[in-house]
C-alpha cells in the first residue's frame, strides 16, 4: 500500500508592510519584507520534510521535488482556514500519464482525511492538487500529516520521492472575503491579508491564480516572490507554469 508552475521585480518596489498579531510569529525577509508565519504548537509534530532529497534510478530526476509550503521552527508547517484547501509542489521535470502520484493527509490517528492517487501529463514546474472533503475535510484546531509522493521508478514500486509536513486548521482569522469577484489588485491586497495572518495556502492559491490576468506583473512578482522566500524556496522561479490537477 503507497502512502505516506527567474524574474525580478524592480527593486524600486515598495516593499509589503504586513500588521502580524500577537499570537502570530514574524520572519524577517532581507532587505524589505515582512511576512508572518505560525508558530508550530509544541505538541511533537512530525519534522516533515519540505524536498525530496537523494534518490537513485528513474527518481534522481525528481529528487527537487518541493513542497511549497514552510520551514518553521525546522518543522514543515502551514495554516488554513479551509476544509479543503490546495497543495502545490515543485516539479522539477516532466510528469507523465503512467507515472503514479499520490497525495494522503491523515488524522493525528493515522485515519485517512484525504487520499487521492492519479497521474497527469505535466511538464517541469508547479503542481496544484485541490483537496476534497472525503470525510468532512479538514476540523477546525486539528493539525494533520499530508505526504506528496512521485512513484517514478516502474522497476521498484516501492520506490518513490516524496515530501511531507503537518496542516493545521485555524478560524476566525478576521479576513473579509466578500461575496463579489475582486479585480486583480483587490485580489492581491486580499492575497497580502492572508498572509499577514498566517494563511499560508490561501495566500499562496490566490497569488499563483493571479498570474495569466494580473495586468501589474511586477507587484505579482513581488508578492510571489516574498512568498516563496518566506518558505524558504527563493531558489523556484515565479514564472514557472502552473498545473491544477482536476478533482
Amino acid at each position: 500500500m503507497m502512502r505516506h508552475a527567474d524574474r525580478r521585480s524592480p527593486s524600486s518596489v515598495a516593499p509589503l508592510l504586513l500588521q502580524v498579531s500577537a499570537s502570530m510569529g514574524l520572519l524577517l525577509l532581507a532587505p524589505t519584507v515582512t511576512q508572518a508565519l505560525p508558530t508550530p504548537p509544541d505538541q511533537g509534530a512530525p519534522t516533515g520534510r519540505q524536498r525530496g532529497g537523494a534518490s537513485r534510478g528513474d527518481c534522481v530526476d525528481y529528487q527537487d521535488l518541493t513542497a511549497l509550503v514552510p520551514v518553521v521552527d525546522g518543522i514543515v508547517w502551514s495554516q488554513t482556514s479551509s476544509p479543503t484547501p490546495n497543495f502545490f509542489f515543485y516539479v522539477p521535470e516532466a510528469l507523465t500519464a503512467d507515472m503514479p502520484l499520490e497525495l494522503v493527509v491523515q488524522d493525528s490517528e493515522d485515519n485517512y482525511v484525504f487520499r487521492q492517487q492519479f497521474s497527469v501529463d505535466a511538464p517541469p514546474g508547479i503542481l496544484r492538487i485541490p483537496v476534497s472533503a472525503e470525510n468532512a475535510g479538514l476540523s477546525s484546531g486539528e493539525a494533520y500529516l499530508w505526504t506528496f509522493s512521485i512513484y517514478c521508478d516502474a522497476a521498484r514500486p516501492s520506490s518513490s520521492v516524496s515530501v511531507f509536513g503537518t496542516i493545521q486548521r485555524v478560524d476566525d482569522t478576521g479576513v473579509v472575503e466578500g461575496d463579489r469577484p475582486l479585480p486583480p489588485d483587490q485580489q492581491l491586497d486580499l492575497a497580502q491579508q492572508y498572509a499577514e495572518t498566517g494563511l499560508w495556502h490561501e495566500a499562496l492559491a490566490l497569488t499563483l491564480s493571479l498570474y495569466p490576468t494580473d495586468s501589474d506583473e511586477a507587484e505579482y512578482l513581488e508578492m510571489l516572490e516574498s512568498l516563496l522566500e518566506t518558505a524558504g524556496i527563493s531558489d523556484i522561479a515565479p514564472t514557472v507554469p502552473v498545473r491544477e490537477v482536476p478533482e
